[in-house]
């Protein structure tokens, strides 16, 4: 788990899009970091108005990394950042259509 959210090259481009895509000023986890202690502090130095939306985002961006890796090992399908950055905005969009406000704040 941890090589997949921190240490894997590919992870941590999709980390950088989701980050860049949401202005967040805060950089991708480190391959040597704890995720959790990111994850943390991406939400304690995000703006006040904004925490809550941007720990939604890391949490909808885990998952969809989660489910990427198991279609590639289980069905077989080749990694795309592309592919994968856009189920996930894909997906931030359908949850502040929803009504999800915090994530609704973070979309450009």
């Amino acid at each position: 788990m941890t090589h997949l959210l921190t240490g894997c090259s590919f992870s941590r481009v999709v980390w950088y899009e989701v980050l860049s895509w949401i202005r967040s000023t805060s950089g991708p986890p480190t391959a040597e970091g704890d995720f959790a202690e990111w994850w943390s502090l991406v939400v304690r130095t995000a703006p006040r108005q904004l925490r809550k939306g941007t720990s939604s985002i890391i949490m909808l961006t885990a998952w969809w990394i989660w489910k990427h890796r198991n279609v590639a090992v289980f069905d077989n399908a080749l990694p795309s950042v592309t592919s994968l950055f856009n189920d996930i905005r894909s997906e931030a969009r359908q949850w502040a259509d929803a009504g999800a406000r915090g994530v609704r704040q973070l979309l450009p």
